[in-house]
């Protein structure tokens, strides 16, 4: 089991790159489908600040000694993102920021207050707490990294090779 300090570097490194990636992005393709699916930059951001929202409310439960309330089923993921991609669909690029800025400050303070002893503790999904904080925070944001990052580097490629022709 990990310590709560490292759970928190893990997330404050993943959640830096995540933002290294962002700004690498050109201001007029944030908006732009095709990072992940039909995804743009925009929505991802807005679908990591969910996802922080979401360890939150478990770690929130967990604390309050209502962990088995913590229900959430991986088959629940795909009608989450559908409504977390609505969702994007009406936010602004700066509002989409802010709402990661705060989902993240929320669940890093949550992480932060949390009590060691609760991290191996099994949630009404089966899930340790701490492994929460791992696929909603850390593990998310790195995953989500290498889309941005893959996505330009494709478009990188294909300009060096239009460059070649």
């Amino acid at each position: 089991m990990a310590e709560i300090e490292s759970l928190l570097g893990d997330l404050d490194a993943a959640r830096a790159a995540f933002h290294d990636a962002l700004a690498e992005v050109d201001e007029q393709l944030v908006t732009v489908p095709g990072v992940v699916g039909d995804w743009s930059v925009r929505d991802l951001v807005v679908h990591v600040a969910a996802w922080d929202e979401h360890g939150a409310a478990a770690l929130e439960l967990a604390s309050s000694g209502r962990g088995a309330d913590f229900a959430y089923s991986t088959t629940d993921t795909d009608a989450e993102n559908d409504r977390i991609e609505a969702d994007a669909l009406r936010t602004s690029p700066s509002e989409a920021l802010a709402r990661e800025e705060r989902a993240f400050a929320d669940f890093r303070a949550a992480i932060a207050a949390l009590d060691r002893a609760l991290l191996g503790e099994e949630l009404g999904n089966g899930d340790s707490v701490e492994a929460v904080i791992r696929y909603d925070g850390a593990d998310h944001y790195a995953e989500h990294t290498e889309h941005i990052r893959a996505w330009f580097d494709a478009d990188d490629a294909d300009d060096a090779d239009d460059a070649d022709a």
